[in-house]
């Protein structure tokens, strides 16, 4: 049962990782018709709205005010700065990075989230996973052959911040489930993290950028709604349940599969080459991710366990 529910949320994360790959195409050709923090301000408000929608209108849920305690809150707080706030900064860097290259940056997240985790939750890695990170973040020196000139630094820059901050949003989740026993929807604590972190950055937004907006086009509006809907609202809520179910640095290494579906998507419809260092780095990529993905309770360490107690 606990491997089939596994298994089941590994899939879910990869749907929402192919839906994450498209919101990167549609975000970096719209960035060439809008502003980059009007296109943040405006995809979050829409997130914003729809899930409040759906949270308190269509499913009629309510804020457990018995379970939220002082702790609860500051943690919901911390989930909504990182991931809404802080954690936009990668849309940002699609003004300067290739959206190829601002994928694979964003793998890093991986590490940052295993490190994280052994002090945050205490979950420490088995030797598979430690060696499967390892080949999967030195895949980014073959990527990399060359160090990142002119605007790429900033580029790389803003999406370190954002990656260091989600990474830090999936272990307090995780550690919010845990603490209070699934016993808060996981829809009401994506809402109030939402409202929260997405309210400080829509306000600091117009503040940076003025108002209005300034938008060309139609397809900036259907690129805002997609990113605001499938990836702020219920994208992300989708994200923190899958996080009940795995282990933070698992889910995030895993999300490094993303990389490769925007470099499929972004060499057929922004033309974007992808170089023999490139793939080798993907590649790269993969084997790490497989790796990561053996744990301590698999049938490999089960079945050794067994041997040693026999001894």
């Amino acid at each position: 049962m606990i491997a089939k529910k596994r298994w089941t949320a590994i899939g879910v994360a990869l749907i929402i990782l192919v839906l994450m790959s498209v919101d990167n195409i549609f975000i970096k050709i719209a960035l060439s018709m809008v502003s980059p923090f009007a296109y943040v301000w405006m995809s979050l408000l829409i997130g914003m709205i729809a899930l409040a929608v759906y949270t308190f209108g269509i499913k009629k849920e309510r804020i457990p005010f018995p379970l939220m305690s002082r702790r609860v809150w500051l943690y919901i707080l911390q989930i909504g700065f990182f991931n809404f706030f802080t954690g936009r900064m990668s849309i940002l860097s699609l003004n300067y990075l290739s959206a190829s290259t601002n994928s694979y940056i964003n793998n890093f997240i991986g590490f940052i989230t295993m490190g994280m985790s052994c002090v945050i939750l205490k979950e420490k890695p088995t030797i598979f996973q430690m060696i499967g990170s390892l080949i999967a973040f030195a895949g980014l020196r073959v990527f990399f052959p060359a160090g990142p000139q002119g605007g790429e630094c900033l580029g790389i820059a803003l999406v370190l911040i954002s990656i260091t901050g989600i990474a830090y949003t999936n272990n307090i989740a995780r550690k919010l489930a845990q603490e209070t026993d699934n016993k808060i929807s996981n829809t009401i604590i994506s809402t109030l993290a939402l409202l929260m972190g997405g309210l400080l950055m829509v306000v600091t937004s117009i503040i940076i950028d003025g108002f209005p907006p300034m938008v060309n086009g139609y397809f900036p509006w259907i690129a805002i709604l997609f990113t605001g809907i499938s990836t702020n609202a219920f994208g992300m809520t989708a994200w923190n349940g899958i996080l009940r179910t795995l282990r933070s640095y698992e889910a995030s290494v895993l999300g490094a599969s993303m990389v490769i579906w925007v470099s499929l998507l972004a060499f057929f419809i922004l033309g974007e080459r992808i170089t023999m260092h490139q793939i080798l780095g993907i590649a790269m990529q993969l084997v790490g991710i497989g790796l990561v993905q053996v744990r301590a309770d698999t049938r490999f360490f089960r079945k050794n366990a067994k041997k040693s107690d026999k001894k």
